[in-house]
């Protein structure tokens, strides 16, 4: 058995590497929302839904447009789209060569009052492939007479609609 002095100077040490280890975890939770700002040509409009429940409802609306997601995460307010074909209607690869009709939709959505959210959203567009580059360097918002502008407001006004 460890005399008293011991035993407190062990708690104490538990006690400092257990907060520690809860301030590690909290601040590098992982979590999937960038670090980055919507282009400044994002579309957005306030909702009358908390932020979490537009996200869900968000992944929804894009599942129904055949569009995969690659991040979602209801909790944070963002949805993240793969890389997406609007001419032909279908996911494909990152690394697709096609930089003008392939796009990625992202979502963020925050509180805005009273209970609800104002949700962005922006379609992106590769300018260059180049995986040495992070990858947010390497897009540009679609232009505004690009079928993912209005593929973007029709999600939008989807989630302004009732879900029936």
């Amino acid at each position: 058995m460890l005399p008293p002095v011991h035993l407190r100077l062990v708690q104490a040490a538990l006690s400092t590497l257990g907060i520690l280890a809860l301030l590690t975890t909290a601040c590098g939770a992982g979590g999937v929302r960038p670090r980055f700002d919507p282009f400044p040509q994002a579309i957005s409009d306030t909702f009358p839904l908390p932020p979490d429940s537009a996200i869900i409802r968000i992944g929804e609306i894009l599942n129904a447009e055949g569009i995969e997601i690659r991040h979602i995460r209801p909790v944070e307010g963002y949805v993240e789209s793969k890389w997406f074909d609007v001419g032909a209607r279908r996911t494909v690869s990152a690394m697709s060569l096609d930089t003008d009709s392939v796009v990625r939709f992202r979502f963020w959505s925050d509180p805005a009052p009273p209970g609800g959210s104002l949700v962005v959203g922006e379609a992106v567009r590769r300018r260059v492939i180049d995986p040495s580059q992070p990858e947010r360097e390497t897009e540009q918002p679609v232009p505004p007479d690009h079928p993912a502008t209005e593929l973007l407001q029709r999600m939008l006004a989807a989630l302004g609609a009732d879900p029936a």
